[in-house]
């Protein structure tokens, strides 16, 4: 049908171009026989003459207009076609056409080369015609100003590499500015260097819009070659080790240097190409051998970068240099992978599958594209973020802002931080596939549809893609929650006044609403309604009446547990005669690490159902308690005195309340004395008591005090024999006694 309508927009330009000529010696003969006069009459053969002319004319003209018409609607129709072709290109990705190797592809280009080059010619004169329009000044101006740009560009370049270094300390936050002007500034430059010259083709006469729309996609092109080529310098860095963000090595980064300006080239041929086929309305043939071309120009780029990938990892893992970078594992079994992907998609393009190996290709080239570019702009972020945190510090150290200010604007900070990353995460992924058009997956519908159709199974409908759906949303919010509750960990609440054993209960709590909500998305994308759980419902319940009870108990426990916080983490508790600190509050049972450093598991119920001693539950002071008994004679108030001094020597010891030191009474053993201090926490007690009780003993020495009331000892080996002895000597005599007995 196309060929058909070109072949008719031909003859119809044909027969203008015939018919035109005619029609203008038609009205120069009218115009040499003048307008009727009317006072004068014609004589019969001027009239017959006049009037033959003017029917002729009538329909010269008429047949010139039915075939403008006629271009016009195969114009119109040509459009219409190379739409719905261009549409089936992308949506039809299974489509086999002729494969390239085969003798009736070289046939059908060969038919159809010859029209499609005529057409481009034709607008390649065009073109040449617009360019000798302007005027020699126009283009010497334009000259001039895009040298000015060049010279704009590397003077600006030098500028702001001073500018980051004096302007900002040397942590990642400069190098992240310096590479993100470079990338602007190589993006914008050669944009702009094309639109002055665009502007001067321009500024005289008025374009067809075939030429308009040829010079836009030119200048379109020049942006993108000036951001592939800036992204691929910057990021590399092959010349300035220091400057590069990517872990990578100065063997790695030298040997993928070229790449981006090789992209960059190949890039402005791809899309200059497209508008000229469209606009010169070329072949299906012409069409796919331009597509052949460029998905073998990429893939042998793809290829080789793969290569020099590949040699420059093992050769930076044989030198094995203390100073390298850490490699990260993707980056070591990307080669491999790349070098699969591109062999299958040759393959694919020689049995005839073009469209999908073109597809296959341009993607790996717009998702590096785009990878880089997200990474440049998360690494920008994030040390941005860094970079005013420790500034918020500094201000705070010097006293510019308060305690409060400084959590208030960190918390700002984080978080303003996290949603800019997750923005640009959600936007790379819909531009990566944004360049074509719908999902590739009406494919899949029509070539697998009943992976979406689903089978029966009794009364219920099994959709397998509903199935890796649900499983995706699965490990994918099993993966973002985890990821969400370690950031709330590790950066926002610390930025929080919250106390430790808050912030793990409100990351817990975070867990589990987030790991309810995934597992409610999942059972939806099953289509399984919540309506439609009442079944399932019915049957937990009488699970949960049966085995699942303790379960679920201690489920709630854990909830109440940590909503009511009446032990939180850290704490020291007391149940059933064990003594631990709390180190987990889990969703079934709570982790005590007992004092020898072991792990006692108690199920959440038992602090919820038992009695439980929960010693720093409101932070209380620390008691400590000691008991002397001391010798009759003994001074009652040196005794008193050494203690008080003991225990103001100790640093742990709070002057508020204040130690106190007491007399409980006498006997025949001796005087009985006791000694009360305070520490600012139980855990303090026994150290600080160990440490008093060195200290009481040292004191007493040095006081020539003695340390034990005299004792008396009775030993009575018979009824006849009594031995009273005393101290020391005493009980020498008593081993001796008992050693003769």
């Amino acid at each position: 049908m196309r060929n058909v309508l070109q072949s008719a927009q031909t003859q119809a330009t044909e027969i203008v171009s015939k018919l035109e000529p005619e029609l203008n010696s038609v009205q120069a003969r009218v115009k040499e026989l003048g307008p009727v006069a009317i006072d004068t009459t014609e004589t019969p053969e001027l009239s017959q003459q006049r009037t033959q002319l003017n029917q002729e004319q009538t329909e010269l003209d008429s047949q010139i207009k039915s075939a403008r018409l006629i271009h016009v609607e195969a114009r119109q129709g040509i459009e219409e076609i190379a739409q719905q072709r261009r549409l089936r290109f992308k949506t039809e990705l299974g489509q086999r056409s002729q494969p390239v190797l085969t003798p009736r592809f070289w046939a059908n280009l060969k038919r159809d080369f010859p029209n499609d080059w005529k057409r481009f010619q034709s607008l390649s004169n065009d073109f040449e015609k617009a360019v000798q329009a302007v005027p020699l000044r126009t283009w010497l101006v334009s000259s001039a100003l895009a040298a000015v740009l060049i010279v704009i560009s590397i003077l600006l370049r030098r500028s702001m590499l001073e500018f980051t270094i004096r302007h900002t300390k040397p942590t990642r936050l400069r190098r992240s500015l310096a590479t993100f002007f470079q990338v602007i500034v190589f993006t914008l430059v050669p944009g702009l260097i094309v639109s002055v010259f665009a502007h001067g083709l321009e500024w005289d006469q008025t374009l067809d819009t075939s030429l308009t729309t040829l010079v836009q996609a030119c200048t379109s092109a020049a942006y993108m070659a000036g951001f592939v080529t800036g992204l691929g310098k910057a990021l590399l860095s092959a010349n300035r080790p220091t400057w590069r963000l990517p872990p990578l090595s100065n063997g790695i980064a030298r040997r993928l240097s070229w790449i981006a300006p090789v992209l960059a080239f190949l890039i402005v041929i791809t899309w200059v190409s497209q508008p000229l086929l469209n606009l010169t309305n070329a072949s299906l043939s012409t069409t796919v051998l331009m597509g052949n071309l460029t998905t073998i120009t990429f893939s042998i780029v793809i290829a080789i970068s793969a290569i020099h990938l590949s040699v420059a990892l093992k050769r930076s893992l044989a030198e094995h240099d203390p100073n390298l970078p850490f490699l990260p594992k993707w980056l070591k079994t990307l080669p491999s992978l790349l070098g699969i992907v591109i062999g299958l998609n040759l393959l694919a393009l020689l049995f005839g599958f073009n469209a999908f190996s073109a597809l296959v290709v341009l993607e790996l080239v717009w998702v590096a594209l785009i990878f880089c570019s997200a990474y440049l702009m998360m690494l920008l972020v994030g040390d941005s973020s860094q970079a005013m945190l420790q500034q918020l510090k500094l201000w705070c150290t010097n006293d510019d802002i308060s305690q409060m200010q400084l959590r208030t604007r960190s918390q700002v900070v984080i978080v303003l931080s996290a949603v800019l990353k997750v923005a640009l995460v959600f936007s790379a992924i819909s531009l990566a596939f944004s360049p074509f058009g719908e999902d590739p997956s009406d494919w899949v519908k029509r070539r697998l549809g009943f992976l979406y159709e689903g089978f029966n199974l009794g009364e219920a409908v099994l959709k397998p893609t509903s199935l890796l759906m649900a499983l995706a949303i699965l490990l994918g919010g099993v993966y973002i929650i985890r990821m969400l509750r370690n950031w709330m960990q590790e950066q926002f609440l610390p930025a929080t006044r919250l106390d430790p054993g808050m912030r793990v209960s409100a990351s817990n709590l975070f867990s589990y609403v987030g790991y309810f909500v995934v597992g409610a998305m999942t059972i939806s994308s099953l289509g399984i309604g919540l309506e439609r759980m009442a079944w399932i419902l019915s049957a937990l319940s009488v699970g949960i009446g049966f085995g699942l009870q303790a379960v679920v108990q201690n489920f709630v426990s854990g909830l109440i547990l940590l909503a009511e916080r009446p032990i939180k983490v850290g704490d020291w508790v007391s149940l059933n005669g064990v003594e631990g600190n709390v180190r987990r509050i889990n969703a079934r049972a709570t982790e005590i690490e007992m004092f020898d450093r072991s792990t006692l598991i108690v199920p959440n119920s038992e602090f919820i159902t038992k009695t439980v001693r929960n010693v720093t539950l409101t932070n209380p002071l620390g008691v400590v308690k000691l008991s002397l008994l001391m010798p009759m004679k003994t001074d009652a108030d040196q005794v008193a005195e050494v203690l008080r001094q003991a225990m103001a020597s100790q640093a742990d010891i709070l002057e508020d309340p204040a130690p106190s030191v007491s007399l409980d009474g006498f006997d025949a053993n001796g005087l009985a004395f006791s000694a009360n201090c305070f520490v600012s926490s139980p855990r303090h007690s026994s150290r600080v008591r160990s440490a008093l009780f060195f200290e009481i003993v040292r004191r007493l020495r040095q006081a020539d005090l003695s340390l034990h009331p005299t004792q008396n000892v009775t030993v009575k080996p018979d009824a006849q024999s009594v031995a009273s002895v005393s101290g020391k000597q005493g009980t020498d005599e008593i081993t001796e006694a008992l050693n003769r007995k």
